[in-house]
């Protein structure tokens, strides 16, 4: 099945008031293992992320030809930008287009929305098997995105959600969580010295994304936002209770 709604709350227990997971971006398929009541216990396949879902947000399985690629983008009911729009798509929301031209594309949105078919700005989306070579150009849009632990959406993330959609631009899809992250088979920089830009630095529980020899982007709790800030910054405050872990090149 696939996720009818811009995104949706995985949590640990078929409970509203349960821990947020992650969360589920509209289009991307999920694998149904049990249910309880008015929940799906499912296994997101973008990253093999378990947890419970509501049933109702929820809907027919429809292969994707593209993906999102702007912090956010709009459904509109009809190539006008005048007559308004339906919702709006994530960064990493999963689509199927069936025509597209220089400013619009045509969404298929399946038999469980009030509207079957929406467009939206064909500069917002590119085909799945494209990529954005400089990835961390992502990142950089995300700079002043609330910290929500758990988040995984555009208007509100955490530091691994920022590195695994951003990185989703270059075409890689990476594990949801930090601990997962850090098993990649990536390079393993030993000189602290030479960092650059698409370096990324582990700390326990924590990952950042370096923008150049200095500076470092990271969803925090700190600031509560994606901040851009001198890494020396980050490293006084980690002191030595959370030293860097790892430090590995995803160029």
């Amino acid at each position: 099945m696939n996720v009818i709604k811009s995104s949706i709350p995985m949590r640990s227990k078929p409970d509203l008031s349960s821990n947020l997971e992650t969360e589920c971006l509209f289009g991307e398929t999920i694998n149904i293992l049990d249910c309880y009541q008015d929940w799906y216990y499912c296994k997101l396949l973008t990253d093999n992320y378990c947890g419970w879902v509501p049933k109702k947000y929820l809907g027919e399985a429809i292969n994707s030809t593209h993906r999102v690629v702007s912090n956010r983008s709009y459904l509109f009911k009809n190539n006008d930008i005048k007559l308004g729009y339906i919702d709006y798509l994530p960064l990493g929301s999963q689509i199927h287009i069936t025509d597209i031209d220089y400013f619009w594309a045509k969404v298929y949105l399946g038999n469980n929305t009030n509207y079957k078919f929406a467009y939206i700005p064909s500069k917002h989306i590119i085909k799945n098997d494209e990529k954005i070579d400089d990835w961390v150009s992502t990142a950089e849009k995300l700079i002043g995105t609330p910290y929500v632990w758990g988040g995984r959406n555009s208007i509100g993330l955490d530091c691994s959600a920022l590195l695994q959609l951003s990185y989703q631009t270059y075409g890689q899809s990476i594990p949801r969580n930090t601990m997962d992250q850090l098993l990649l088979n990536k390079e393993i920089i030993t000189n602290k010295e030479k960092l650059k830009r698409g370096y990324t630095i582990f700390w326990e529980g924590h990952v950042g994304i370096m923008v150049d020899e200095n500076y470092c982007i990271h969803a925090n709790a700190f600031h509560m936002e994606v901040s851009k800030e001198p890494l020396v910054n980050i490293l006084d405050r980690e002191g030595k209770n959370n030293p860097i872990i790892k430090i590995m090149n995803f160029n």
